[in-house]
């Protein structure tokens, strides 16, 4: 790999672990000390990361972290949608058995780990990535890839207060379907279940929006 190649890795794990967060303006000094590199390798990676999203460039050659407007959400999650239905038709009509009991033991940890701390999980993740490798079309999971991590990162102030609890059953119907190569039933139920996804977030963003508008009248 390139110094290129390893300071984009290493600011791409600083946004997926929160270590920098939406809105906040970056330093290429400062992440070369700290990716103890010089300062054109970072200006190469955060070109890469902008074009891929995750950095919103700035005047005077500034660059913050991306935090999702209502537009980019709305976006988010109609191209989400639009990917992972078709990534669901394939998985159901290209698994195979080992495959299927690996998506029906991830199915049952999610409802296992809803029972204890009744909120979404990290196996929630594990599900989708493991449908989309499922559906063996590299470009398309290395596109719900990107645009999971904008979501993860862009969208953290988000799903920080996100209260809302996860849903038992949410993912018991998607997977039969996969694994019964119904491909109809399962872009089907895919789509549903990102649109569930859409609702919840848009009415978290909503409710911040008003929050802070009345913090706002207050002051």
């Amino acid at each position: 790999m390139t110094a290129a190649d390893v300071a984009y890795l290493g600011i791409r794990e600083m946004l997926a672990s929160g270590e920098l967060v939406p809105g906040q303006r970056l330093s290429q000094s400062r992440l070369a000390r700290q990716l103890q590199c010089s300062p054109m390798p970072v200006v190469e990676a955060m070109r890469r990361l902008e074009s891929e999203g995750l950095l919103d460039k700035q005047a005077r050659k500034q660059a913050r972290v991306r935090k999702l407007s209502r537009e980019d959400l709305d976006g988010l999650y109609l191209l989400r949608e639009a990917i992972e239905t078709v990534i669901a038709r394939l998985a159901a009509e290209r698994i195979n058995s080992e495959e299927s009991q690996t998506l029906r033991e991830l199915a049952q940890a999610y409802e296992h780990a809803w029972e204890v701390t009744h909120h979404e999980s990290e196996v929630d993740i594990a599900i989708h990535r493991h449908i989309a490798a499922c559906a063996r079309c590299p470009l398309l999971q290395q596109e719900l890839e990107r645009f999971r991590l904008i979501e993860l990162t862009a969208g953290r102030h988000l799903r920080a207060t996100l209260t809302r609890p996860g849903h038992p059953h949410i993912h018991r119907a998607l997977v039969q379907a996969i694994v019964d190569h119904d491909a109809q039933s399962a872009e089907y139920l895919m789509k549903g279940h990102i649109q569930h996804g859409y609702d919840e977030m848009r009415r978290e963003f909503e409710e911040q929006q008003r929050l802070g508008k009345s913090r706002l009248k207050k002051e």
